[in-house]
């Protein structure tokens, strides 16, 4: 589910131009207040900014970059510092290759629950690794000379070889995990045991003659995961070697490796780092495995018995040996130089914000350059660059923007692009030190001046623990009015440590609002950015710390003589979705309508790893299930209540959204639903959700 936060930012974005396409589909929106102006200037929203940020491609030599500006294609001469047009490059005509093993065109939209086959080449060109039927096989580059490398694997097996198993590809991120040896001599793959994983049965194309069922090894709450193992053959012994990724323990609940993902050569194929975890998730850990033996140990962990610990995939020096390490011991996100036998070199940053990420290593001048949340706010990421010895740490960039960069390949120039939630990007060659060389490009808001929309404005307010200041963004419609009131709608994400709220981006307002709303969105103590303290927080409390910070935002602004405290909607989807339904439940004084899609309705419903890994275990942790799940606030439902769920959904199975249903039947609740046929982990129709929230909070009123 983390990832859906990105889906529904997406949304955000397409949300014009869906409603466009939508309009003529349902007639009754046309009737409703707001419409025609909505009508005439949503479908203008879209190109109204034109944006100065751009995406560089460096030359190898970083004598030039090549990009793309308003659908041309320029190419920047760093000797003579000037753009040159380019002639734009035609479209391929090659189709993306299918999988081999992937399910057929069913127009079934599935979540990241399918595993594609790996067909991976060799360093050297020479050979092929793929996976076919659940096992890994070894081939020629021209697919002759196919040698079978595992044998145990198969459907009736339950036993996955380099390709993924649903909990990994949707908790960890593995897709097709087959990786070669920078030698070429060897490969390694995860295999997943999933013999003790009980199935779930999810019929697909219901609306068809003949429905099919998908068969998914899903691991529920407290049930059995599926077992994860690395195997390393050699090409050159022909010999399979399983690596002890539990360095001998039995697998269980409590031992290091119970969660096991992610392998890293290191640079002499001598070694390979993976990352494990208990199943609470409580310590996150850094193994280095002997290809030669089979023996892995520990050379790095992160262990934080209040909540759950997490890191980064470690970026290793050439030597293969040396490490940068992600730590989050200070109780903010930092970087650690580390070697593979276990010692600590040095603290390469010393932050009291989050470290983002490192964006280069240019080991040969000793320096790692990498972003920080060290601007005037922790919204806005900047640039700095340390030496490998954790001295002369150099902010690059102004703290009063928020910075995306790229930086050339000899590490002497980068592209900045900066920005705020209310200014639009500019993209600026940078020197070394920072300095400004070259206008790349500038945002042009002609047509946004024209259209008269508003610049979205960010505000603050305190959190519901009375202590902690959080903040919020407001998009206006562009005919706002301040003698007026208006309705509002919360859009919310939420999660610990997602994005969605708010933000430092500059970007056109919501298209919905020219339906005569106020679009808000909010940040809770667990937003992305803020430190450890924030996520502690929401241990064991999903249905508790975010909900009261989103409704002690939203009645911040009642003070705002604008606002109509009492026509206050909130929707969103997967997380969102259960955010939305949880708030129009435990909070009927504050919103007076939600549209909830695709929602978690009771984390023992979902899938262990994630869910487990805020909530701890169900046969242990009973309360904190019983505190996240919206079943359990069914009797405050005194709003309007807007509830989607697809039928092919595999990620939030149907099953959240019956149970839901058959809970505010007994409860005796009115409330509406919206299916998605055959679709998958998705969004109510935004037209249809429009006039919901017009009929309820503006025509109902």
């Amino acid at each position: 589910m983390k990832r859906c936060a990105l889906a529904f930012l997406g949304f955000l974005i397409a949300s014009t131009l869906a409603l466009a396409g939508a309009a003529d589909a349902q007639s009754r929106i046309r009737t409703l207040p707001g419409y025609e102006r909505w009508a005439l200037i949503a479908p203008q929203i879209p190109k109204a900014v034109k944006s100065g940020a751009v995406t560089p491609v460096w030359a190898k030599d970083s004598s030039a970059f090549d990009y793309t500006l308003n659908g041309k294609s320029w190419r920047f001469d760093l000797a003579t510092r000037t753009p040159s047009e380019q002639a734009p490059q035609p479209p391929s005509d090659t189709a993306a290759p299918v999988a081999a093993g992937a399910p057929a065109d069913t127009g079934v939209v599935l979540a990241r629950g399918r595993g594609a086959d790996a067909n991976v080449e060799s360093p050297d060109k020479l050979h092929r690794a793929f996976s076919r039927d659940r096992n890994v096989w070894l081939a020629r580059a021209d697919g002759s000379g196919e040698i079978q490398l595992s044998h145990d694997g198969g459907l009736e097996a339950r036993i996955r070889n380099g390709t993924g198993s649903y909990l990994y590809l949707e908790e960890f991120s593995v897709s097709s995990p087959v990786w070669w040896s920078p030698d070429s001599r060897k490969i390694a793959w995860m295999r997943y045991d999933e013999s003790r994983v009980e199935d779930y049965f999810l019929p697909l194309n219901q609306s068809r003659m003949r429905p099919t069922i998908l068969t998914e090894a899903y691991p529920h709450p407290g049930a059995p995961n599926p077992i994860a193992d690395l195997v390393v053959f050699d090409l050159d012994t022909g010999k399979s070697t399983l690596m002890d990724v539990r360095e001998g323990a039995p697998f269980s609940d409590d031992v290091v490796g119970h969660y096991m993902w992610s392998a890293q050569w290191t640079a002499d194929s001598a070694h390979i780092a993976v990352r494990r975890a208990d199943r609470r998730q409580k310590i996150y850990d850094l193994g280095a495995c002997d290809v030669a033996t089979g023996k892995c140990r520990s050379v790095a962990r992160e262990t934080r018995k209040q909540s759950w610990a997490s890191g980064a995939a470690p970026v290793f020096l050439a030597d293969g040996k040396r490490f940068i390490w992600v730590s989050e011991r200070t109780g903010y996100r930092n970087l650690e130089l580390r070697n593979l036998d276990g010692k600590l070199l040095t603290r390469l940053t010393r932050h009291e914000s989050d470290v983002g990420e490192v964006v280069m290593l240019d080991e040969a001048a000793g320096y790692v350059w990498y972003t920080a949340r060290t601007g005037d706010n922790h919204m806005k990421l900047q640039l700095h660059r340390v030496k490998l010895n954790g001295s002369g740490d150099k902010q690059l960039t102004d703290p009063a923007f928020n910075h995306k960069v790229s930086i050339s390949p000899d590490a002497r120039w980068f592209l900045d692009t900066a920005q705020t939630h209310d200014i639009p990007p500019v993209t600026r060659l940078m020197d070394w030190n920072g300095k400004p060389v070259a206008d790349i490009a500038l945002s042009d808001l002609t047509d946004y001046q024209r259209l008269g929309l508003k610049r979205t404005e960010m505000f603050e307010f305190t959190s519901a623990d009375g202590e902690t200041k959080l903040d919020g963004l407001i998009d206006f419609p562009s005919d706002f009015d301040p003698a007026k009131t208006y309705p509002v709608l919360l859009s919310v994400y939420g999660g610990p440590g997602a994005a969605g709220g708010a933000n430092e981006t500059f970007a056109a307002p919501s298209a919905l609002t020219e339906f005569g709303f106020l679009i808000v969105r909010l940040d809770a103590r667990t937003a992305i950015g803020k430190g450890r303290k924030g996520l502690d927080a929401a241990y064991q409390q999903l249905g508790v710390v975010e909900m009261d910070d989103f409704a002690a935002g939203i009645k911040s602004l009642r003070s705002r003589s604008y606002v109509d405290a009492e026509r206050v909607g909130v929707f969103g989807t997967s997380y969102g979705g259960t955010v939305a339904a949880t708030l129009l439940m435990r909070y009927p004084d504050v919103f007076q309508a939600a549209a909830s899609s695709s929602p978690v309705t009771d984390y023992r419903l979902y899938d262990s790893a994630y869910s487990e890994r805020f909530l701890g275990l169900p046969e242990t942790d009973r309360p904190a299930y019983d505190r996240a799940a919206v079943l359990s606030y069914v009797e405050g439902l005194k709003g309007d209540l807007l509830l989607y769920y697809g039928t092919s959904d595999d990620n939030v199975h149907p099953k959240n959204a019956l149970q839901l249903i058959k809970a505010l039947q007994a409860a005796r609740k009115s409330f509406e639903v919206q299916v998605g046929p055959d679709r998958g982990h998705t969004t109510v129709d935004q037209i249809r959700m429009m006039e919901f929230f017009i009929e309820r909070l503006v025509v109902d009123r």
